[in-house]
């Protein structure tokens, strides 16, 4: 018996060491093109599993956003719910969280349809009625012109209930094109937000499009950033912390900084790999999608086609990329995509398709192993 116990303890080290050193089995994913689908117009939607059931679809519509929801997994959905307009913005970076409670807060980018008219913003709308009404808030302003503004916000919500808000910001580099992450918190279910804080900067660079995942497992926060230092092309890194950002702004240089594909998975640096888009499945892996040029008809970001790479529990070692609409015309192409995982074996990609006729936002399912 005790040859047996110590035999039991002796695999379970070496399971855990395995996993902690990213050797467990990558996800398997084969997309169903039978599901592939043309949902809506708009541009850059986000599919978020609501606690009712529900799927619900946020994205843009010029000086509007709007969310549908789904019933049925996403083989159809309910008519558009505007959710707010201003016909002085364009209103784009759809994005949507459900609090612990069932508050939604809806996260969006204004963008002033005339330079210098009006302020570049963070805005938010909450929900207290599942989607029937929202009452709208300015989180955050910057400048009035395209140098000095602020974009894609994404939020994450923490078990002691706090909310942690991401966004681009260029405001404090408004003659050097510079770009940081920036987070703002809030302790209150979004009904305030405390100080803007730099999470991420790279001097002379442009970090941006973040998107935050929390790993239990190791306490720490994962946040998928785009990154053009190598030769002026955008590829996917991440930034981390496990000190809730205490252990300062990551730097270019910081080893809490690391590229997010496995060694034998780098790109080229002509390719472009930009807008990251990352999550964590329940069982713990986790999915990055990009929206790359690798396989297209050249380096033109106009061209690029969304790519799905799978990761480990430690959101580190993507490999094994899947692209989710593969018969993508070579003139179209599928960006400011995102994924969600809708049961426990299925993920939807979610892409913007353009320069094709019929071009919106489609969406595609995959199998999950």
């Amino acid at each position: 018996m005790i040859n047996i116990l110590h035999l039991i303890k002796v695999a379970a080290v070496v399971i855990v060491a395995a996993v902690s050193a990213g050797c467990e089995r990558p996800v398997e994913i084969t997309w169903d093109a039978s599901s592939l689908h043309r949902v809506t117009g708009g541009v850059y939607a986000r599919v978020k599993v609501l606690s009712d059931g529900r799927l619900a679809l946020v994205y843009s519509a010029g000086p509007a956003v709007c969310m549908r929801t789904s019933v049925d997994g996403g083989d159809s959905w309910s008519e558009a719910a505007e959710i707010a307009r201003d016909q002085r913005y364009n209103y784009t970076n759809s994005e949507l969280l459900e609090m612990h409670g069932g508050r939604l807060l809806y996260l969006w980018n204004a963008r002033p349809r005339t330079a210098g008219e009006c302020e570049y913003k963070i805005m938010g709308a909450v929900s207290d009625d599942g989607g029937a009404t929202w009452r709208v808030q300015d989180i955050f302003r910057a400048g009035c012109r395209p140098s000095e503004g602020c974009w894609e916000p994404v939020a994450l919500q923490f078990d002691d209930g706090h909310i942690e808000l991401y966004f681009a910001d260029e405001s404090p580099y408004d003659t050097t094109s510079e770009q940081q992450i920036t987070m703002m918190r809030s302790d209150d279910d979004a009904e305030t937000w405390g100080e803007p804080q730099c999470v991420s900067f790279r001097q002379g660079a442009r970090d941006g499009m973040p998107v935050p995942i929390y790993l239990p497992h190791r306490d720490e926060v994962v946040v998928a950033i785009e990154d053009n230092s190598l030769a002026g092309r955008f590829k996917p890194v991440t930034v981390r912390t496990s000190e809730d950002w205490r252990d300062g702004c990551v730097t270019g240089s910081s080893p809490r900084r690391r590229s997010a594909l496995k060694a034998d998975e780098q790109l080229h640096d002509t390719i472009y790999a930009g807008a990251p888009y990352l999550i964590r499945l329940r069982d713990g892996r986790t999915l990055l999608s990009v929206q790359s040029t690798e396989g297209r008809h050249g380096t033109n970001e106009r061209y690029a086609n969304m790519q799905v790479y799978a990761g480990d529990r430690n959101a580190e070692n993507f490999s094994h990329r899947t692209t989710p609409y593969p018969d993508l015309p070579w003139e179209g192409n599928a960006l400011w995509n995102s994924l969600c995982q809708t049961d426990d074996n299925t993920v939807m990609a979610v892409m913007s398709v353009g320069g094709v006729e019929n071009g919106g936002i489609w969406t595609v399912k995959g199998r999950l192993k």
